[in-house]
């Protein structure tokens, strides 16, 4: 057929799991976790929310990573899908902008950290609360 042609097409749902590179005694009680997904071709947009009721991590560490994602990333290197985000309880200070990005050849995506003057890192165990609640909402757009 037609290279213009639409052909591939699909909405749905998944489920966004908090956690960390390595888990440790990672605890986490869900208020709410919804996802939603539109995918066009090799073009993936899911939107997340994700609300805790409890969340301790004492001996967690690395990365902080929601799982779930419908779709693998692109295993292409330097191809990652950047989102927005909207959040509560996570503190890094001299951090301004925050934002969701797909890990290549992965169905989880972590949330990277930037500001002026300072080199991106991802939000790490450290950056949010033990005993504490966190809200994470956003949207990602990430090739498959």
């Amino acid at each position: 057929s037609n290279v213009n042609c639409l052909d591939d097409y699909e909405e749905g749902t998944w489920v966004p799991a908090l956690s960390f590179a390595t888990p440790g005694t990672l605890s986490v009680a869900y208020t709410t976790q919804l996802g939603f997904y539109t995918k066009v071709g090799n073009l993936v947009t899911v939107a997340f929310n994700i609300l805790t009721s409890s969340f301790t991590h004492t001996t967690a560490s690395g990365a902080c990573q929601i799982s779930g994602l419908p779709f693998a990333a692109s295993s292409t290197s330097g191809n990652f899908g950047v989102g927005s985000l909207y959040f509560h309880g996570i503190t890094k200070a001299t951090f301004t902008q925050f934002a969701p990005r797909a890990i290549p050849s992965s169905a989880t995506f972590d949330i990277l950290a930037s500001g002026s003057g300072v080199t991106s890192v991802t939000v790490d165990a450290a950056d949010m609360p033990t005993a504490g609640t966190v809200l994470l909402r956003g949207t990602i757009s990430y090739r498959v």
